[in-house]
């Protein structure tokens, strides 16, 4: 088989609303997100914080899969949003290529509670990841899109023993997928040193982090990765600002 070119990618688009995600009454501004695909063309994107309005109308990961021309796209709402009423957090999929197998996984929620900066209580959101696989024609790639806690937020880190079941369970279903060296995975970790968190998928003959170190967020610090699996080999990396609070992550692979 001849090696397939890719170009996979991340983004927390923080509900469409442009710079700090944690607003209310502020409206979307989803042509700048459809912009940014179409100037980067990312054959597949993965979504977290797209606004999921459960049919009521349009989500935020159809509206750009429509107006950045991807055939193919999912929405797993996760949790009630934050920055938007009757609206839930969800992870999307835009794909040039059919999206098979999907299944959405939930982590176990601690429940954590919480005060923001101007005094509102906060409570810990439901997170998980969606599983899927891309169908390439002649092969499929391994699929994983997920958002974890911002448990930083609630004075807890993510290496405290109380989290390792959910560490256990995305490194199952990492390493289940990647059996072929097939596969990609887009993580908003909230958190940067993901090989803390994942030590088996890191593992020689498992996957590789595409940019660990690299600042993702206005503030300096890296909440998103991306991690391919051993078959495949990586060309490029892009980490680009944007105005959004997080910026647009992309790998160029070869598969």
């Amino acid at each position: 088989m001849r090696p397939t070119l890719l170009k996979l990618a991340t983004w927390n688009i923080g509900g469409g609303i442009l710079g700090e995600s944690h607003q209310r009454g502020v409206s979307p501004s989803l042509d700048y997100y459809a912009s940014i695909l179409k100037d980067h063309v990312p054959d597949v994107v993965c979504l977290q914080e797209a606004h999921d309005y459960h049919g009521r109308r349009e989500g935020q990961s159809e509206y750009l899969a429509r107006y950045a021309g991807y055939p193919y796209v999912t929405s797993f709402p996760a949790s009630a949003s934050h920055m938007a009423e009757n609206a839930s957090l969800a992870l999307g999929i835009l794909s040039r290529f059919p999206i098979e197998d999907v299944v959405y996984k939930q982590f176990p929620n601690p429940r954590l509670e919480g005060t923001s900066p101007n005094g509102e209580p906060w409570q810990l959101h439901d997170k998980g990841y969606v599983v899927a696989s891309i169908d390439l024609g002649d092969r499929k790639l391994g699929l994983i899109n997920g958002h974890c806690f911002p448990l930083h937020h609630f004075g807890a880190s993510p290496t405290e023993p109380v989290f390792a079941e959910m560490w256990e369970m995305l490194t199952e279903d990492l390493l289940a997928i990647g059996g072929s060296g097939t596969a990609f995975a887009a993580l908003d970790a909230n958190y940067g040193r993901i090989e803390e968190l994942l030590k088996e998928v890191l593992l020689p003959g498992n996957y590789l982090s595409a940019f660990e170190g690299t600042p993702t967020t206005p503030k300096g610090v890296q909440k998103d990765h991306i991690l391919y699996g051993h078959s495949v080999r990586l060309l490029t990396t892009t980490v680009a600002a944007t105005e959004s609070d997080h910026s647009y992550c992309q790998v160029s692979v070869l598969v």
